[in-house]
């Protein structure tokens, strides 16, 4: 699937290789490393808090790889676990999408896909949890909630936080 998806805002599958039934994937080398780096953990990483105007970038470059995922690909794929620590950063702060292995394909002739739960939980939009079904409303779901970490710096989880206040989402629904 991967082979066929070339898009600025997705890391690049460079190359494969197998070696006694272990298959290795290698993709472009992204040295920011994860935006969840950059959100949450910036100053044990040595690295600066992300201004606004790089939060505004990210965003947009992410909803850039998933328009062409949901839209502009040869199929329509389905992420199914778009988070902070699967967007990977490049020297300018860049985002690519990356971490393709929940991925899944649309048939054409439906609107969801039937599948066993998958995901990370925080991230997940509640009608596919509780349908098992998945959609590119689900991706569009976990993009949200990426958005909402943008904006606050604050994880989509934190059992550290006080029990009412562990996820983020109903933080914005009041």
């Amino acid at each position: 699937m991967l082979g066929k998806v070339r898009h600025k805002n997705l890391v690049a599958l460079l190359g494969y290789c197998t070696d006694n039934g272990e298959r290795l994937l290698v993709y472009e080398y992204m040295p920011q490393g994860t935006l969840s780096q950059h959100l949450f953990n910036w100053e044990q990483n040595g690295v600066k808090p992300l201004d606004w105007n790089a939060r505004l970038y990210i965003a947009l470059d992410v909803a850039h790889g998933m328009q062409y995922l949901h839209n502009l690909a040869y199929k329509i794929i389905i992420h199914r676990d778009l988070k902070p620590s699967n967007i990977l950063l490049d020297d300018n702060l860049r985002a690519k999408v990356s971490d393709f292995g929940l991925a899944k394909l649309a048939p054409e002739d439906k609107a969801s896909v039937e599948t066993r739960l998958a995901g990370t939980f925080g991230y997940l939009a509640p009608e596919y949890a509780a349908t098992g079904r998945v959609n590119t409303k689900s991706d569009v779901y976990s993009f949200g909630v990426v958005l909402m970490e943008l904006i606050t710096g604050e994880k989509a989880l934190d059992e550290k936080r006080s029990e009412d206040k562990i996820h983020l989402v109903p933080w914005f629904r009041h």
